[in-house]
This record gives structure tokens, C-alpha cells and sequence, in this order.
């Protein structure tokens, strides 16, 4: 009976579990999209703050219950993006995801945009996260590569979304820096 509270419980277990087994198959698939060079970049215009608007939106819970802030710094005007949608979108929640992820309680997370001299538009995800270990720097885009690789593991995930992140900025003409420090 669907009344009863443990099969609610049950059930959003089932339902959070399917969709995180379904990331994770999208997420193997785009990865193998793009190193078999089959990954097609449809370039439209982008609004950008409704982008992040509905991104902000998806992640907005888990940082609530972790207990981190975000804040959004677009430019005014904001300007319009020549990329294709998904894609940012995937970058933009990958990119909140982990630092969502990381950040400890009372901890803070910027998502923002700033126009580049050459025309271009730089987009942002900065948090007061826990950092990464410089030496570790280089790794954290390949494939499957994470930090906390032990039995032990504090934090989940595959070590597919920065590669992706990278991978996907790089389809765009662009690239992804990571800049970060322990702490």
C-alpha cells in the first residue's frame, strides 16, 4: 500500500537510485561521444541567466541541506552565449555539483560570467570548498580519476564530471582552468 511511510521511503530510494545510475550511463556515453569525436556541438544562442537560473534550481536543495550559500554574479547587461545548451548546462551542474559537494557547512559557492577582452564570455564556479591538493592538480580531469580513491571515501561519484566539464568546454573552442588551494 503506497499509504504506508517505508514504501514511500522505498520507493524515493529506488527512484534516486535509478536516476543516479542513469547519470552515470549518460555520463559514460557523452564521455565516449567525445573521444570517438561523435559529440555534435549545435551553437544556438544561450540566455544565460535563465540558464543558471534553473541550474541554481537543481542544486539548490542539497545546499540548503548541506548548508552552503550561493550567489550569482552575471554581468549587466547579461550577454547571450553562442553554444550549445545542453552542454553548458552539463558543464554549469557538474561544476555546482562538485562544489555543492565539497563545501562544508556555512561554506559559500559563486556561479558567474564575465565578458573576456577578445569577445569571449568566461564562466565561473567558485566556492570556499575543502580544496584540492596542488600536487593533484594535473589529475583531476582524466577519466574516472579522483581524489578520495580509498575504501573509506568520504565523498561519491565516478570521476567522470570534470573530464566531462573540460572535455565539453574544449568542443566550444574554450577550456577549463582550475585554480585551487587546499582549505
Amino acid at each position: 500500500p503506497l499509504g504506508v511511510a517505508r514504501y514511500r521511503d522505498y520507493l524515493r530510494d529506488i527512484h534516486d537510485s535509478g536516476k543516479h545510475l542513469l547519470g552515470l550511463i549518460n555520463d559514460i556515453l557523452d564521455l565516449s561521444k567525445i573521444e570517438a569525436g561523435r559529440m555534435e556541438v549545435s551553437d544556438q544562442p544561450v540566455e544565460l541567466e535563465p540558464t543558471v537560473d534553473g541550474i541554481l534550481r537543481m542544486v539548490e536543495e542539497r545546499a540548503k541541506e548541506n548548508q552552503v550559500a550561493i550567489a550569482v554574479a552575471l554581468p549587466e547587461p547579461v550577454p547571450r552565449l553562442l553554444a550549445d545548451e545542453r552542454l553548458i548546462k552539463q558543464i554549469l551542474i557538474n561544476l555546482m555539483s562538485n562544489a555543492v559537494k565539497f563545501t562544508p557547512p556555512g561554506g559559500r559557492i559563486t556561479v558567474g560570467a564575465a565578458l573576456e577582452p577578445d569577445g569571449g564570455l568566461a564562466l565561473s564556479v567558485a566556492d570556499t570548498g575543502i580544496g584540492i591538493p596542488a600536487e593533484d592538480l594535473p589529475m583531476v580531469c582524466s577519466p574516472f580519476w579522483q581524489i578520495d580513491r580509498g575504501l573509506n571515501r568520504k565523498f561519491e561519484g565516478t570521476g567522470l564530471g570534470l573530464s566531462l566539464c573540460k572535455r565539453m568546454a574544449e568542443l566550444h573552442g574554450g577550456w577549463l582552468e582550475l585554480q585551487s588551494e587546499l582549505g
